[in-house]
């Protein structure tokens, strides 16, 4: 036996194909009207799903804004942002992956989150790097 989806597809295939014939054969289009009745919809009348948009990101660069500011700044540069931005930070970057931050609502949880998250990918790879040169060793 055919899976569901196979057997879907075959179906949309074949209604798709007596639509065209309709649509080119009036005699054929008639006598689906005489055996259906006038409830057969043409490819014209079809309903399409609508087609998901890619958004638009607003949200700042942060990664820019965490080298220019410095931390501390950039802290108190986060908390003057609105939370429908914080959370389009958020979502930009992929910060929170298993969408936990989508019921929450305060704000200082959306900042906490945001520096954790760009201290973390900041430092990433810094293993490799060779130490710095003001004298500090690791």
């Amino acid at each position: 036996m055919q899976s569901r989806k196979t057997i879907r597809a075959c179906l949309r295939a074949l209604v798709e194909l007596v639509e065209d014939e309709a649509s080119q054969n009036p005699s054929f289009a008639a006598k689906l009207d005489a055996a259906f009745g006038s409830t057969v919809a043409t490819r014209s009348a079809r309903v399409r799903r609508p087609q998901r948009r890619q958004r638009v990101s607003s949200a700042p660069d942060i990664f820019a804004a965490f080298k220019e500011k410095g931390a501390e700044e950039f802290s108190f540069w986060l908390r003057t942002l609105d939370q429908p931005i914080l959370k389009e930070v958020v979502r930009a970057n992929g910060f929170d992956p298993a969408r936990a931050s989508q019921r929450w609502t305060d704000s200082d949880k959306f900042v906490a989150l945001i520096l954790e998250q760009v201290r973390a990918r900041l430092r990433r790879g810094s293993a490799f790097l060779p130490p710095r040169a003001n004298g500090s060793s690791v």
